[in-house]
């Protein structure tokens, strides 16, 4: 199973910070932008690893290493320059589990709304804990694990193996199996 404390932590950390320096409006439309910018980049990583772009590894470690340093150059070659074109311009296109007009709609509500901010940043911590888990179960492949084994060393359940998975896809089967029940045990409102 995966320990999935550290992305809480740091999800709970992010959100300290940014409630700390942006501005009650500013603050909800910057939760959005980091959401689409790990969505962006994740996808990319996932696009690549189904493309065979990334080595093979014998080690779990290793290839964890290589998926996040991946996702780092992913992050700062390819999203950090557009992103926020892609947001203006792509407002209704599905990046994994998230489109950004209907992020930015809960944002502007959470300006003044405190229910629709706790879902925003409900969501933000959700969405850092699936694609922490997308990029996990990335390395798993890499060391050789099928679709199935890895979903098991990751989450516990077994299923059968599905069609076809994409990013999209992959985040919805951990959401389900891994995200939700740890949600579902360790998520408690944050006190603003």
């Amino acid at each position: 199973m995966i320990d999935l404390r550290p992305p809480l932590n740091e999800a709970i950390g992010n959100i300290s910070n940014w409630r700390n320096r942006y501005s009650r409006n500013e603050y909800p439309h910057k939760i959005v932008l980091n959401m689409m910018y790990r969505a962006y980049t994740t996808k990319f990583v996932y696009d690549a690893f189904t493309r065979d772009e990334l080595p093979d590894y014998d080690d779990f470690t290793e290839a964890a290493r290589e998926v996040h340093r991946f996702y780092g150059q992913m992050a700062a070659t390819e999203v950090h320059a557009n992103l926020i074109r892609w947001m203006q311009t792509r407002p209704n296109e599905q990046v994994g589990t998230l489109i950004t007009a209907r992020m930015e709609a809960l944002a502007t509500q959470a300006e003044t709304d405190p229910k629709a901010l706790e879902e925003l940043e409900f969501s933000y911590i959700f969405e850092l804990l699936n694609d922490m888990s997308v990029l996990y179960f990335i390395a798993f492949r890499l060391c050789g694990d099928s679709e199935v084994d890895a979903i098991s060393k990751m989450s516990g359940a077994i299923i059968e193996p599905l069609d076809h998975m994409d990013y999209t896809i992959t985040k919805q089967v951990f959401q389900q199996l891994l995200v939700a029940p740890y949600m579902n045990r360790n998520y408690r409102p944050i006190p603003y």
